[in-house]
């Protein structure tokens, strides 16, 4: 079985699939044939004789037979071989018309695979070299000697061989590029997904709690805070929707643009409806910034209020985004007391670096790197904890230091 698939697949091409014949592989064909049939005819005629119709026929049928090399190789070998036996049969000069058959031969080791293009080398040197013994033409004796026919048969046929062995490492090499661009978009995606999720059940545990809280004291404050859970949970769900529209086979159409830096005072809403006073600042001129540096800013709000919201056990928060003339800035402040992590610059579990398995400033140090930006993150001198990022209006690799 793992044979025949082998030979079916000699006759196809790439993918299983035949390669169609194009005007530059029958240009190249005809160039081969015109000098093929100008070096025989030259050499006849240093022996005072003339190449007559046959033979310039026979030299057209080898050139055409290259035409479909590409496209089918064993077919394009077998008619330039046959027919340059034929010529050589009829006396006339070896070398120029041989040619053909080298570039044939090249054609089948490039184009096909290893065991076939062997089997068919083996199959024409055998053949030319019982042509050879048998008609010992005196044209050119020489040409049957086997270390010269292996010259112009084996040459080739390794040339093919490294040809088909670069395409292969080439088409391996962007293979696994493309593995490597899809594993970098599934990683974004999980970020996205990451926040998103952690973000709105943070808002939603503390809207919950809040409910839960005044339900038969204030039933007014407990139906606002359920709302709030209705609005935040709605939100995440289409934020979920345009994070997942880049998946094969989803749609597109109707779903709101990615959430940007105008969207910040969504989360300061949704926040303070949980009861953590949330003061939110814009400085400068608003103005419209790509869409990575966008999304990372908005990104790093909301992880950096969820942090506040789970973990800094704050009494208020402060927000600033800051549009500068090559820089736009957030910077989360609160005035909470939970313990620094390990590491010195975050709050065991919450904006710690081991937060989550690898989540929080982390996560938001990863943002700001992949649009060229950089956040610090650390207590704050009078207390509380404070978290800057200053990102590129333009998004490029690597970041600096924020000021």
């Amino acid at each position: 079985m793992e044979r025949m698939a082998v030979w079916r697949a000699a006759w196809a091409g790439p993918g299983g699939e035949p390669r169609r014949v194009g005007p530059l592989d029958a240009l190249f064909a005809a160039v081969l044939g015109v000098l093929a049939a100008l070096g025989s005819a030259s050499a006849l005629s240093e022996r005072g004789l003339r190449l007559d119709a046959a033979g310039y026929a026979l030299v057209a049928v080898a050139a055409a037979g290259l035409v479909a090399r590409r496209a089918w190789p064993l077919a394009a070998l077998a008619t330039t071989f046959t027919a340059t036996i034929a010529f050589l049969a009829r006396g006339h000069p070896y070398a120029p018309v041989l040619e053909l058959t080298s570039v044939a031969v090249y054609s089948v080791a490039a184009w096909r695979p290893e065991r076939v293009s062997a089997a068919a080398l083996a199959a024409v040197a055998v053949a030319y070299l019982s042509f050879s013994s048998w008609t010992a033409a005196p044209a050119a004796p020489e040409m049957g000697v086997p270390a010269l026919a292996a010259l112009w048969l084996l040459v080739p046929w390794a040339a093919g061989v490294a040809v088909r062995a670069y395409r292969r490492v080439r088409a391996r090499a962007a293979e696994a590029e493309r593995l490597g661009h899809v594993q970098e978009e599934r990683l974004r995606m999980a970020r996205e997904v990451h926040d998103i999720v952690g973000h709105s059940l943070a808002v939603i545990n503390m809207q919950a709690g809040v409910a839960l809280h005044v339900l038969h004291r204030r039933p007014e404050r407990a139906e606002e805070s359920l709302r709030a859970v209705r609005e935040v949970s709605a939100q995440a769900l289409e934020e979920l929707r345009v994070a997942l529209r880049t998946l094969p086979g989803t749609l597109d159409q109707g779903l709101a643009p990615a959430p940007g830096l105008e969207r910040v005072p969504e989360i300061v809403e949704a926040v303070r409806r949980g009861g953590l006073p949330v003061n939110l600042v814009v400085e400068g001129a608003r103005r419209r910034v790509p869409v990575a540096v966008d999304l990372a800013g908005y990104r790093i709000v909301q992880e950096s209020l969820t942090n506040v919201v789970r973990h800094a056990g704050a009494s208020r928060a402060d927000v600033r985004v800051t549009y500068g003339p090559d820089t736009v800035s957030v910077k989360v402040t609160d005035d909470g007391t939970g313990r620094l992590g390990h590491d010195g610059d975050g709050r065991g579990g919450g904006h710690g670096a081991g937060q989550g398995g690898g989540h929080g400033l982390p996560g938001m140090r990863e943002r700001a790197a992949s649009v060229g930006g950089a956040l610090e993150a650390g207590p704050c001198p009078g207390g509380g904890f404070r978290v800057l990022a200053v990102l590129p209006c333009e998004p490029r690799a690597g970041g600096g230091t924020p000021g």
